[in-house]
């Protein structure tokens, strides 16, 4: 009876206490998880330079090969990095997923990647039972709805740190046209130019541009880096930008004056995309606030009065009405993103 009422006995935000200790056993797992997929880099790295200091130390041999002989942190991290890039090499989304990465800068391996994901579905569907807390159907909404968030926030997530990384390169890149112009006109050559670029140019500018130069150098032609990096970043003008390099490269002319005449069009492009913006800023706002009040409202509504909310999965009107509110919403969120969207 005592045993019973140790597991009932509510803690915070009235959860039972046994259910706190189990989410924090998972969330500590997920952090061990995490910490783990860290290791791999450095430890490669680590073991390389004890392997380059061995070979000048007499009697470490055997040493060395008793601590590869016992089990590590390492292992098991390579092991389930390992087992992601299997269950990536076999998906047709893997590149787009490799370019995203590169894109955000983002120092993981499409396996490290999947392992992230998986963490993310885990800590997804903890969340989602705690928050729907209640009987058998609750918790299997509150799972389906943290398998949903676990595979759709990781993404999102990626989206938008590579369009955020790519949309400062598309802003700094008349800057770097004009460093650019100002190098040739100082008597340096191209290849110069883009080295100056590379040094004192902001990031992302300085770290694209070094890598275009680091693939010149390794026998690339300048024009085929140029359009990499123009396809890394997904920079239309970036493109632009190479293809009038290519064109002066074959007919001649200033390229000075071209790469001024190139930064002073984006300029231009970019003033009129944020006049564009501004105008169109009431009816984003007015979109991100009409997508945003029905899931604040759920989400209140959830917290304060639960058993109102649970007709909605309990009952089969219910269900209907929120495949519905969900249909709606998905061709509201479309509509709205397509009027406020201006391509210019």
């Amino acid at each position: 009876m005592e045993v019973s009422a140790q597991a009932t006995a509510k803690g915070p935000l009235g959860i039972a206490w046994m259910l706190w200790f189990a989410l924090l056993a998972i969330f500590v797992g997920v952090g061990a998880v995490i910490l783990v997929l860290g290791t791999p880099a450095a430890g490669a790295r680590r073991q390389r330079r004890l392997e380059s200091i061995e070979r000048y130390i007499p009697g470490t041999t055997s040493i060395r090969a008793e601590q590869r002989s016992t089990p590590t942190l390492t292992s098991i991290s390579d092991t389930l990095v390992n087992l992601g890039d299997k269950v990536m090499d076999k998906r047709a989304s893997t590149p787009r997923t490799q370019q995203l990465l590169e894109r955000a800068d983002l120092p993981l391996r499409p396996g490290e990647w999947a392992v992230l994901r998986v963490v993310s579905v885990v800590v997804g569907v903890a969340g989602g039972m705690v928050l729907m807390r209640g009987g058998s159907t609750s918790m299997l909404v509150g799972a389906v709805l943290g398998v949903v968030l676990g595979l759709v926030m990781p993404s999102l997530f990626l989206k938008l740190a590579a369009k955020r990384r790519a949309g400062k390169f598309e802003n700094q890149l008349p800057d770097v046209l004009t460093l650019i112009a100002s190098s040739l006109s100082t008597g340096f050559s191209l290849l110069q130019a883009l080295d100056a670029v590379a040094r004192d140019a902001s990031e992302p500018s300085a770290k694209e541009f070094s890598r275009a130069l680091a693939e010149t150098r390794i026998g690339a032609d300048i024009e085929d880096s140029l359009d990499h990096l123009a396809d890394r970043m997904d920079s239309t003008n970036m493109r632009w930008t190479g293809m009038a390099i290519s064109i002066q490269r074959q007919v001649g002319g200033n390229l000075a004056e071209t790469m001024r005449n190139t930064a002073a069009t984006l300029r231009d492009r970019e003033a009129l995309k944020r006049h564009v913006k501004g105008l169109s800023a009431e009816g984003r706002l007015s979109a991100y606030i009409l997508i945003a009040l029905p899931i604040g409202i759920f989400l209140f509504m959830l917290v304060a009065n639960k058993p109102y909310v649970e007709l909605l999965w309990t009952n089969a009107i219910g269900i209907g009405m929120l495949g519905g509110a969900l249909i709606s919403m998905a061709i509201g969120v479309f509509w709205m993103r397509k009027v406020v969207d201006v391509e210019v």
